[in-house]
């Protein structure tokens, strides 16, 4: 039967056209175009190998696949991250005219023999994401004591012109540390928060659509949340950790950078079953998040 056309194909959920698929990876908008990369084997129906794997939407919607974006190499598999415009060409990847795309991902060294480190890595694109390049000077951050470190969320926080990036330590205290940058090349750590579990994403949302009312909000793979304050370098909560969803099908979510007006958020719907499909796992469809106010 032609790709597409399956029995088990969903209509609604984006697949890969072929073989395995997790975590959601490098959501980024960038003129008129939603990237969606994702946790991808290229070689089989199973996991391994990891990659980012890669499509395109201008309406979360419709997809296009894109031929994979980023292969695993001799640092390690390409482990989850994400991705953002660097509008003021602070890396230098770009030029005056083209500010490039950058990727932050975990080099995953563990399956390589011999075993190397989990490290922090970029990768950038100066033709609206179609071709990457990997940071010749990889890795930006080197292993921290010894554990899996994994999955940088990045983004710019413009009151201190300063990238932020929030990386999950593995530690014994499931930490998220963050580090600052003026170029997304040199890191340094300004701070730690203990409690979460792997893929952290943060972000600001205004509480009741009041742009004066602006709080921020940090999550982890498995949709827990909380609500808090953040000065660039530092998040404080105001809220106990939280369950964003009470379902089992819903892991490693991320929101998209760069967009003007929204916050939309995509995760890996981790359960299923595709019997004799030529693809393995789904995303889950699109959503946009808010903060209300509720029973006071």
């Amino acid at each position: 039967m032609a790709l597409y056309q399956e029995k088990y194909r969903p209509r609604f959920h984006f697949t890969a056209r072929k073989n395995w698929l997790n975590d959601p990876n490098g959501l980024v908008y960038f003129e008129g175009e939603y990237h969606l990369f994702f946790q991808h084997n290229p070689y089989g129906n199973d996991w391994g190998k990891m990659s980012w794997g890669h499509a395109v939407s201008r309406d979360l919607l419709h997809w296009e696949e894109l031929p994979v974006a980023l292969y695993h190499d001799k640092l390690g598999y390409i482990y989850s991250g994400s991705a953002a415009v660097d509008w003021k060409n602070s890396s230098g990847f770009g030029n005056e005219n083209q500010p490039p795309l950058v990727a932050a991902f975990t080099h995953a060294g563990g399956k390589l023999d011999p075993p190397k480190p989990f490290i922090q890595s970029l990768a950038y694109s100066t033709d609206r994401g179609r071709n990457w390049t990997k940071f010749a000077e990889n890795p930006v951050i080197e292993n921290i004591g010894g554990y899996r470190n994994r999955d940088p969320k990045i983004f710019w926080y413009a009151p201190t012109k300063q990238w932020v990036m929030v990386v999950f330590l593995d530690d014994p205290e499931k930490s998220f540390a963050i580090f600052n940058s003026p170029d997304l090349k040199n890191w340094q750590q300004t701070s730690i928060i203990t409690g979460f579990h792997e893929c952290p994403d943060l972000f600001a949302l205004p509480l009741d659509d009041n742009p004066d009312k602006m709080h921020w909000v940090l999550t982890d793979a498995k949709n827990n949340y909380q609500i808090g304050d953040f000065d660039g370098k530092k998040f404080t909560p105001e809220t106990e950790l939280t369950p964003q969803d009470v379902g089992c099908s819903l892991y490693a979510a991320q929101t998209y950078n760069d967009l003007p007006d929204r916050r939309v958020q995509l995760a890996w719907m981790h359960h299923g079953s595709y019997p004799d499909m030529p693809f393995n796992q789904q995303m889950t469809f699109p959503c946009d998040l808010s903060l209300r106010t509720v029973d006071g």
